[in-house]
This record gives structure tokens, C-alpha cells and sequence, in this order.
């Protein structure tokens, strides 16, 4: 994955978890507040990052509120390193695929120029 630094709720699970559940996790529930459950067996949690990862998250973090951002630029590039198509990418997050293209190219649009402004 590109190295971009995680967010703050999401290093909390990657460092007991690791990237891959932290993302996953980022993935489904991206832009909420996440409760960790006091057990991981049968929880929501398992249901999307697996029961042995939630396991471990569950351990550390048990009944703590973590806001999940969206941090759709980070899990783009995550998506990209699993052999996700930048359209496939783009339809996931909800973005247009030049917008996947420009954040894996590290560039930014320009603005083109009004064509009715004075000069």
C-alpha cells in the first residue's frame, strides 16, 4: 500500500489488527461512529473484518467509540494493491475515476479557465 499515514481511529485498529482489517473495517462502516463490542463472536465487527481480527480488536478496544473516517484517497490506494480496476474503485467509493486516476498519479486538477472572464 502507498504510504500514507493512517487516521487516527484507524491506527488505533491497525496496530492490533493490522492495515488490511483497519481498511476493511474503514470500507463498510468509512464516515460513522464504530462501537467496539464487548465480545467479538456474532458481532458486526466480525461480520466484516473476520472474528479473528475482531478477536483482537475487541481485546484492545473493547466498548470504545472510534470515529471511522471516510479516507477514501488511503483506501483507494489500499483497493488499487489488491488488484481493484480504478472504475471498480471508483464506483466502491462513490467518486469519478478521474478522481482515482488523479490521487494515484499524485497530481491535482486544474481549473480550466472561464471562458467569460475578462482577460
Amino acid at each position: 500500500m502507498s504510504n500514507h499515514p493512517l487516521p487516527h481511529g484507524l491506527t488505533q485498529i491497525a496496530e492490533v489488527a493490522g492495515t488490511d482489517a483497519a481498511l476493511t473495517l474503514t470500507l463498510a462502516r468509512g464516515g460513522s461512529r464504530f462501537r467496539i463490542p464487548q465480545r467479538a463472536e456474532g458481532s458486526l465487527l466480525a461480520e466484516i473484518v473476520g472474528l479473528d481480527a475482531a478477536q483482537k480488536i475487541v481485546k484492545d478496544l473493547a466498548d470504545e467509540r472510534i470515529e471511522i473516517p471516510l479516507a477514501k484517497k488511503i483506501v483507494a490506494a489500499w483497493l488499487y494493491d489488491q488488484g481493484w480496476s480504478q472504475e471498480r474503485i471508483a464506483m466502491r467509493l462513490k467518486v469519478s475515476r478521474r478522481t482515482v486516476q488523479y490521487w494515484q498519479s499524485g497530481t491535482t486538477p486544474t481549473r480550466q479557465t472561464d471562458l467569460f472572464s475578462a482577460l
